[in-house]
């Protein structure tokens, strides 16, 4: 019992934190405008986060994956670096490494994401149509499952351990809140190098010209590498969405990819010619 009123507490004091901060820089980017929280947004926010608690599992699967993950990586004997690869090299090389690999591999899985039989799990993420750093949170099982899986996958063969691991998970998720959020920055000369908040927007826009640009999670470069970088400037009128969204709560949102996969697969079937009888 201790450790779960701890645990709630932490989490508690998280959002606490988290809060104060996103409202700080909306504060520095947009003025007391920012103190003003529409019925939509404030709708949007509480999805988001039972979302999180609730439906999605959303952080909490993505951390309990990671270390059976890891152990079915060994286990099926895929190959890993030594750690006398490491022995030399400073820690921030090591951290910028695994970050570069992961991003690297996030990026390709992320275009994956956005394809037909994966898309519907991955539009539950991009149904907000009040995009904010609690946007972060909403995410469906399956698509956490797959991101789950890249970042294990993609840091175990660098020989990093569990610790190390959890690390990435929580400096990408930071990140992502960060990226989230309603601000309009674009990082000036680094805008190439991080990705910010007014780009990551551009891929949950609603405009046909920004359909599937953007995959990178963390350095922007590797959309300019691929031919998927769009930023036309200022994001901040850009609606955001999928279009047909389903309805703002979390029960059309856990259903949502079952229910269009259910569609996708009646309608393949009615598109099969019949079955020749003899």
């Amino acid at each position: 019992m201790d450790g779960i009123v701890a645990s709630l507490a932490i989490e508690a004091t998280t959002y606490v934190v988290l809060m104060v901060v996103f409202t700080l820089f909306a504060f520095l980017s947009r003025g007391r405008d920012a103190f003003t929280w529409s019925p939509e947004l404030r709708q949007s926010a509480l999805t988001n986060v039972l979302m999180l608690h609730v439906g999605g599992l959303n952080g909490v699967l993505y951390l309990l994956t990671i270390a059976p993950l890891i152990a079915l990586y060994h286990r099926i004997g895929l190959p890993v670096l030594p750690e006398t690869a490491w022995t030399q090299m400073p820690f921030v090389v090591k951290a910028l490494v695994a970050l570069l690999v992961y991003d690297f591999t996030l990026y390709w899985v992320h275009r994956w994401l956005h394809t037909s039989w994966l898309w519907p799990a991955h539009a539950v993420h991009h149904s907000d149509t009040e995009l904010h750093f609690l946007s972060w949170s909403r995410g469906h099982f399956v698509e956490q499952f797959v991101i789950a899986a890249c970042l294990v996958f993609s840091s175990t063969w660098l020989g990093f351990g569990i610790r190390e691991i959890y690390g990435l998970a929580l400096l990408q998720g930071l990140h992502q809140y960060y990226v989230h959020a309603r601000l309009d920055w674009n990082h000036g000369f680094l805008r190439h190098v991080i990705v910010s908040p007014q780009l990551h927007r551009w891929h949950h826009a609603e405009v046909e010209e920004a359909y599937d640009k953007n995959f990178a999670s963390i350095f922007p470069f590797f959309d300019l590498m691929f031919g998927t970088y769009y930023n036309p400037g200022s994001s901040v009128a850009v609606p955001t969405g999928i279009g047909k969204n389903p309805d703002n709560n979390v029960i059309a949102l856990i259903l949502y990819p079952f229910r269009e996969w259910g569609r996708m697969l009646a309608e393949r079937k009615r598109a099969s010619p019949p079955a020749e009888t003899a």
